[in-house]
């Protein structure tokens, strides 16, 4: 009974309220309007932003499928890796991608006849307002001393780089079950977003590259020099045996054969050494394949990129309906306050 009492109030305090409201609706339809064309003035005068997005798989690296490979490698004391890289594992790669490291690299990289940082001054219109401001004045950022950016440039940087990775770069998993990752770059020109987005990806690639692969590339710096001085004695031997087979040695006189079985057994012993250097070789340079690349690109930006500008008729119709809530409660705390003055 007591419910069916609430649910009767509810209706009668909703039917007041809908009626007195009509009895303002001139004031509400015109602040309305007023706020519909202020949303229509206020995305026509915004600067279009534009959208460019990237999509690559990461690599799964469990289970390297080296198998035997790598039982006859630890034999001889050789790592030749395989791991499951979880320095670089698909949610880590997320931070990696958007980390100040490769933002900043990315933003020193040339671009033209400049910088990346330099162009995205250019199109956010920053040049002009630190040349108006007499605590910065004109500033370039392709200019820089043997020690590196001064202490202005590098606040000036600082401030761009953050300003990018927490509003302009988006970069995430497409699905938490699946390996796909974007990477999504907003900003006021169209060429620039589509250029730094392939930059970033490009330099995320080069990076891994130099880490994952730099005890890998090692091994096989080493084994490749070692082989090469394994070689050359295996053939100094050979030479060296031939030529003592040539001599006219007295068949009675057995010592002068040493330094023939001597010779012999150095070039079995370097032959032998040759063939294990050969094959473990060529197992860290299968490794080191195997290694490369983390990232496999799969969809690039395509020009023209989306325009994230919302039309002027939808803006325009958000602004109405805002403007209209706000102009209803107005009214309603109004005479709310009429209803109830505080003493």
């Amino acid at each position: 009974m007591s419910s069916e009492i609430v649910i009767v109030d509810v209706i009668r305090k909703g039917r007041k309220t809908f009626f007195f409201l009509l009895t303002k609706w001139k004031p509400i339809i015109g602040f309305s309007l007023l706020c519909a064309i202020g949303g229509i003035v206020y995305i026509w005068l915004k600067p279009p932003k534009y959208t460019a997005e990237m999509t690559f798989v990461a690599e799964n690296e469990k289970g390297s499928g080296l198998g035997g490979y790598a039982s006859i490698a630890a034999q001889f004391g050789l790592d030749i890796g395989g791991g499951s890289g979880s320095a670089f594992a698909e949610e880590n790669l997320v931070e990696l991608l958007k980390s100040r490291k490769l933002v900043d690299n990315t933003l020193l990289s040339p671009y033209g006849n400049t910088l990346f940082i330099d162009q995205y001054v250019i199109n956010h219109g920053l040049y002009k307002l630190w040349a108006d401001d007499p605590k910065i004045g004109k500033i370039s950022f392709s200019k820089k001393t043997e020690l590196g950016y001064n202490r202005l440039q590098d606040s000036l940087f600082n401030s761009i780089a953050n300003g990018i990775i927490l509003n302009d770069l988006a970069v995430d998993k497409v699905d938490k079950k699946l390996d796909f990752i974007f990477i999504k770059l907003t900003d006021l020109n169209m060429l620039f977003a589509k250029d730094f987005v392939e930059k970033l990806a490009a330099n995320a690639i080069t990076f891994y590259t130099s880490y994952k692969t730099k005890k890998n590339t090692a091994n096989v710096a080493i084994l490749q020099r070692q082989t090469d001085s394994v070689k050359a004695m295996l053939f100094g031997s050979i030479n060296d045996v031939a030529s003592i087979n040539d001599l006219n040695i007295n068949p009675i006189k057995q010592a002068l054969r040493t330094s023939s079985q001597k010779r012999q057994i150095d070039l079995q012993v370097n032959s032998v050494l040759y063939t294990e250097l050969l094959k473990n070789l060529e197992i860290a340079k299968l490794t080191l394949r195997k290694e490369t690349p983390l990232i496999q690109i799969i969809d690039t930006p395509k020009l023209p990129l989306r325009n994230e500008k919302k039309g002027r008729l939808f803006m325009g119709a958000l602004f109405a309906i805002l403007g209209g809530l706000l102009a209803s409660c107005f009214f309603l705390i109004k005479r709310e306050m009429e209803l109830n003055p505080v003493n």
